[in-house]
């Protein structure tokens, strides 16, 4: 009885595992869920077909896993080119040797395992008394009456004798016919033999043949180990030559100078964070004034407040003369007055100086807040940076000139490879055609 059923990369299903209890177990869901691959992947077991569209897209294979109740396993593998059966038997974790190359047969040792075998009929045609297609009615509902008759004749000892009779029969005239086909074949080898009797050297070249078969099968083991090990020191090359490079810039360099007091240095920090400050109000204060009209021009008033201040001193004085003048009315004229021109230029030079002193004042103020500027260091150690650096180019030069003559290396021994192998013409083994860019960048395998 069937315990457990596991598909994998069938049909839709990548990985499902069923385990089935006591009594009837009802498959149900939605459509295209993938009950009715369950029941195809059971009939793929018991009849082994012959097509390989089962497998589910992408995968290399697919498995059909039977697991009975007595602990005993069959499992069903079908590749693109070829199916076969493992066998565990209860009590073993190992399965049995694989049958393969069954040609569309189910071997007798699945067939007594499972207990599914197809009903022979008298008429020729087997009936299926254990699997049933979704839209199709029970077995026996929807064959003719013939088959219906011959399948419950077969059911009595008789019928089975019968069958077995004829079984036996079918079984000794195929052995009869198979020892002619192969007494044939062994007359045919024996005349192909003779012929080829008068080559001294065949048993040398059969000896020869036999090594090389040997020494491609111990290279075909080696080959992988050969390619991991060739990525890995590909890879420790790479990182060998970033840390020369670090290497050679590590030795390039100085040593950390000595650290001086950075007082000054902390002050002209805080006096330059605050001159940022102070930039940064401007940019932000000429953003803001950038979309406002330009201001008319100005002129120089300090003449004109003078001349005011004249004006109104004049007055002043004109006022207190007027006064003066009733009180002196009557006396002696004024004697006459000098010409006084030359003393209002002295005057406006004297305002323009002091406007000069001021300017040099504010000037002189603002010169004092700010730092001395920096020290210039001297250039020494960017010179041998810059000499290192004119190094590493050079040695990349060489470098590059060296990966090249590889390169050329490497396309030479593709061209030999690739004559070698149009000579080969293809693997010795499985006689797949061999590309010599394939084989250089993942090797040759072969499948099962």
């Amino acid at each position: 009885m069937i315990h457990r059923i596991i598909l994998e990369n069938f049909m839709a299903h990548e990985r499902t595992e069923l385990e089935l209890g006591p009594g009837i177990t009802a498959l149900t869901g939605a459509n295209n869920t993938g009950k009715s691959a369950v029941v195809e992947a059971l009939r793929c077991v018991t009849t082994n077909p012959s097509f390989s569209h089962c497998i589910r897209h992408g995968a290399r294979e697919a498995r059909v896993t039977v697991v009975l109740d007595d602990g005993a396993k069959v499992v069903w593998i079908r590749k693109k080119r070829s199916a076969g059966y493992e066998i565990t038997l209860p009590g073993r974790d190992e399965p049995e040797e694989p049958f393969w190359k069954l040609q569309g047969k189910v071997p007798d040792e699945v067939r007594a395992l499972l207990r599914l075998n197809l009903v022979e009929l008298e008429t020729g045609d087997p009936v299926d008394v254990h699997l049933g297609n979704q839209r199709e009615p029970v077995f026996l509902l929807n064959r003719p009456e013939s088959n219906v008759a011959a399948f419950f004749a077969a059911s009595t000892e008789s019928a089975h004798l019968l069958a077995m009779q004829n079984a036996l029969k079918a079984r000794t005239t195929e052995a009869k016919r198979r020892e002619r086909d192969l007494e044939a074949e062994r007359e045919r080898i024996e005349v192909g033999l003779d012929a080829l009797a008068s080559l001294p050297d065949i048993a040398l070249r059969m000896e020869e043949a036999r090594q090389l078969e040997d020494s491609a099968k111990e290279l075909q083991v080696a080959m992988p180990v050969l390619e991991s090990r060739c990525s890995s020191l590909r890879g420790l090359a790479a990182r060998r030559g970033v840390l020369r490079r670090v290497l050679v810039a590590l030795n390039s360099l100085e040593p950390v100078p000595n650290s001086n007091p950075i007082d000054g240095l902390r002050s002209l920090a805080a006096e330059m964070a605050r001159t940022a400050a102070r930039l940064a109000d401007a940019g932000r204060a000429g953003a803001a004034l950038a979309d406002l009209a330009a201001p008319p021009a100005t002129e120089n008033t300090a003449r004109l407040a003078e001349l005011c201040k004249r004006q109104q001193a004049a007055a002043c004085a004109l006022r207190k003369a007027e006064v003066k003048s009733r009180c002196v009315d009557g006396l002696l004229g004024p004697p006459d007055t000098v010409n006084t021109a030359h003393l209002s230029e002295v005057v406006d030079e004297m305002i323009a100086s002091r406007y000069r002193m001021e300017r040099v004042a504010r000037r002189d103020k603002v010169l004092r807040s700010l730092a001395e500027p920096p020290r210039v260091e001297e250039d020494a150690h960017l010179l041998e940076l810059v000499a290192g650096l004119r190094g590493l180019t050079m040695r990349r030069q060489t470098l590059e000139a060296a990966l090249s003559g590889l390169e050329m290396r490497l396309q030479e021994t593709a061209e030999t490879l690739a004559g070698v192998l149009a000579d080969i013409g293809g693997c010795p083994l499985c006689g797949a055609r061999i590309n010599a860019e394939t084989f250089l960048d993942r090797g040759h395998g072969h499948e099962c």
